[in-house]
């Protein structure tokens, strides 16, 4: 896959790591699943993500890092 662009949707296609460190508004934010649709926020290297996914009405969910193997893209965040 062509390297991620700030503000792309992608979604998750698999799970590497079946448990990770999320961070969220909530106290025990909820674990990413495979099919969830976010958006990339950071680039952090090595093929390393930042990932949010959020409600439609755009409240944050959880915030995670994701290796780029483990995303598809949907769309351009240019798009």
């Amino acid at each position: 896959m062509k390297d991620l662009e700030l503000s792309d949707v992608v979604r998750i296609a698999r799970l590497m790591v079946p448990s990770r460190d999320v961070d969220g508004p909530d106290a025990a934010p909820p674990q990413p699943r495979v099919g969830d649709v976010a958006t990339v926020v950071g680039a952090l290297g090595d093929d390393l993500y930042l990932i949010e996914h959020a409600t439609d009405d755009g409240r944050s969910l959880w915030l995670a890092e994701f290796h780029i193997g483990e995303l598809e893209l949907v769309a351009r965040g240019s798009e």
